[in-house]
């Protein structure tokens, strides 16, 4: 039986006791970048000159050939995603913390978010942007739900986080993969699915602007008993609690771009805001609420313990809100960013 469970435990058994070899292995295993991948020929050599055998080592580390497969094809996934997108077109911007992303440009839904983001300075949702860069750090996970062709995904993904990309579009996955891949972003993890109060399979318009508004049977116009229908797409749905229940999975930041579903997707993470452990970042779609049979006050009704502090992004900075009657209105961004903080 292995005596650790993590590889922070591995590496703090293997200091103290520098013989075990299972810990030295476990320490190492799984690589959590492309320089950690560089250095596992090194830790083999260090396992076989310990005397290694497939007997000492833990069950998911196994032997030294065993890891040495691991990572001949971990290399080759890695090699075959690179071969894959490395001739797309591309545009590129470049941060306040002075990293680059680029960005695919090869599909319609990409051309389009290129050419709406080209009409701000110096960059899309700077204060956003900017907020993330500032907040996130390396090993955080951020969740960015409705993640669209990745570009929130992209520059969370500059700070070293963990970034579990969440869409319901299936066409534009493949792009958040490109825009991954071309940036060598490795802990980027594109999901497609939708989040909710609820687990499940349902149904979404495979035409329409707002997709969003087909999921959930919470508009006349949805339904969930046509399976044969060919105006019709099904995703997987479930809630952020179910998603990020296990230990060291608590989300740091959770971004909500959900046009109008926001409270069920906050309904689906009860368990993550009474943690308060968590940063809340929703975009609030108030013109659209209704569609989900929702108001304003159920958005503050969620944050109402008091545990909370409730903020409005602007490029000016935080603004403190008591009510969203405090919101300001934005020309360049109708649908405001709340920031739901957890108190000290």
């Amino acid at each position: 039986m292995n005596d650790f469970k993590t590889r922070s435990e591995a590496r703090r058994i293997s200091v103290e006791n520098p013989h075990s070899v299972n810990a030295f292995a476990g320490g190492y295993w799984p690589p959590y970048s492309r320089a950690e991948m560089m250095k596992i020929p090194a830790v083999l050599r260090r396992i076989v000159a310990l005397g290694s055998s497939a007997r000492t080592m833990p069950d998911y580390v196994l032997s030294p050939r065993v890891m040495l497969w691991r990572l001949q094809e971990l290399a080759k996934v890695i090699s075959e995603r690179t071969r894959r997108h490395a001739s797309r077109t591309t545009w590129s911007l470049t941060l306040s913390n002075g990293k680059t992303v680029r960005f695919p440009l090869d599909d319609p839904s990409a051309v389009a978010f290129k050419d709406m983001a080209a009409e701000f300075e110096p960059y899309y949702e700077k204060a956003l942007a900017d907020f993330l860069i500032e907040t996130l750090k390396p090993g955080d996970i951020f969740v960015d739900g409705g993640a669209n062709v990745g570009y929130v995904s992209g520059v969370a993904a500059t700070t070293g986080a963990v970034v579990f990309a969440i869409e319901i579009q299936r066409e534009l996955i493949s792009q958040i993969e490109a825009m991954a891949t071309l940036n060598e972003f490795d802990l980027i993890r594109p999901l497609h699915l939708g989040l909710s109060s609820g687990a499940g399979l349902t149904s979404m318009w495979r035409t329409g602007i707002n997709f969003g508004a087909g999921l959930e049977g919470e508009t006349s116009r949805a339904r969930h008993d046509e399976p044969c229908s060919i105006a019709d797409d099904f995703v997987p749905v479930m809630p952020l609690d179910d998603l990020f229940a296990a230990p060291g999975m608590t989300p740091a930041v959770v971004k909500i771009d959900v046009e109008g579903h926001e409270i069920s997707v906050l309904q689906g993470a009860r368990q993550l805001i009474e943690k308060r452990r968590t940063i809340f970042v929703v975009e609030y779609h108030a013109h659209m609420l209704q569609l989900y049979g929702h108001g304003p006050n159920d958005l503050m009704t969620m944050f109402a313990n008091g545990g909370w502090e409730i903020h409005q992004l602007t490029d000016d900075g935080l603004v403190p809100l008591a009510t969203l009657d405090d919101l300001k209105p934005d020309p360049r961004d109708p649908n405001p960013k709340i920031i739901f903080t957890p108190k000290p």
